[in-house]
């Protein structure tokens, strides 16, 4: 029993700390392009920024990016472009959505 729990703790511990490193991306811009059916984000990269390294977050018409990791590299910021699919984020074309995220003028600025 003591086993089971020690196991469950260390499960829960380790998932609370991965999702820790999860938080709203700082956005420089966002396009959309309704004849393709993507949404474009322009973040802030040290280097190594990857579409990878996002996920969409939808919660009652209000959109959220979410950087999974920090962008660990060295060199100086520079905008680059992450794109979704409407429906990896689970928009419809038709329906109106709203960004959550918070808006920079100067990829400087940005904390990965």
């Amino acid at each position: 029993m003591k086993k089971t729990v020690l196991i469950l703790g260390a499960l829960l511990l380790a998932g609370s700390t991965l999702a820790a490193d999860e938080r709203p991306e700082s956005l420089l811009g966002v396009a959309t392009d309704f004849d393709a059916g993507k949404v474009t984000f322009e973040v802030a990269s040290n280097g190594c920024t990857a579409r990878k390294d996002f996920r969409g977050e939808l919660k009652d018409g209000t959109l959220t990016l979410i950087r999974l990791g920090r962008d660990s590299c060295k060199r100086m910021p520079e905008r680059v472009k992450i794109t979704f699919t409407l429906a990896e984020l689970g928009l419809t074309p038709n329906k109106p959505f709203a960004v959550g995220n918070r808006f920079i003028v100067n990829e400087n600025l940005a904390q990965q």
